[in-house]
């Protein structure tokens, strides 16, 4: 072959270079969305790890014959499942204290613990049976979204309503 025909077969192609631009466009378009969290999967992410904690406090205070609970502290932007004393106990994945602070770097971003109460007290509390003594209400956020959660005494669970409506 002449040297000016090498020439031309070498390289890619104008077509096969948009092939591959368009390949990447596709991608980019499937992972972009993604990877970006929204406001209320963050907030479903908080909402899990809340009852996570009340989840836990509920067995603790079943199995082990003694009172339980999980503190909602909002100035502080924590929450923690603690023994009948207040301690928080020990988390057994990380083995330190189990209290979840909204603003570490494992919890997404933006996230806020605007209001709990249950009864007279930020404190979902478990008797030594695992009952849940008195039921309460949380509200968290995440940018503009707002969401309000109840607790039952029945369940024990964190189900999203509107404010101001059981």
């Amino acid at each position: 072959m002449s040297p000016a025909v090498n020439r031309s077969r070498s390289g890619h192609t104008l077509i096969e270079m948009l092939i591959v631009v368009l390949v990447l466009a596709v991608l980019a378009g499937i992972v972009i969305p993604s990877a970006s969290v929204g406001d209320a999967r963050k907030l479903d992410t908080l909402q899990l790890a809340m009852q996570d904690a009340l989840d836990h406090a509920q067995s603790l205070a079943y199995h082990q014959g003694a009172a339980y609970g999980v503190r909602f502290h909002v100035n502080g932007q924590w929450f923690g499942v603690i023994n009948e004393v207040g301690v928080p106990i020990d988390d057994p994945l990380s083995h330190g204290d189990y209290v979840i602070k909204l603003k570490s770097p494992a919890m997404p971003t933006n996230l806020r613990l605007d209001y709990a109460m249950f009864g007279v007290r930020p404190v979902a509390a478990f008797d030594s049976k695992g009952v849940l003594i008195e039921g309460g209400e949380v509200d968290i956020s995440a940018g503009s979204t707002v969401r309000h959660l109840e607790c039952d005494t029945a369940t024990a669970k964190l189900t999203e309503t509107e404010p101001g409506n059981p």
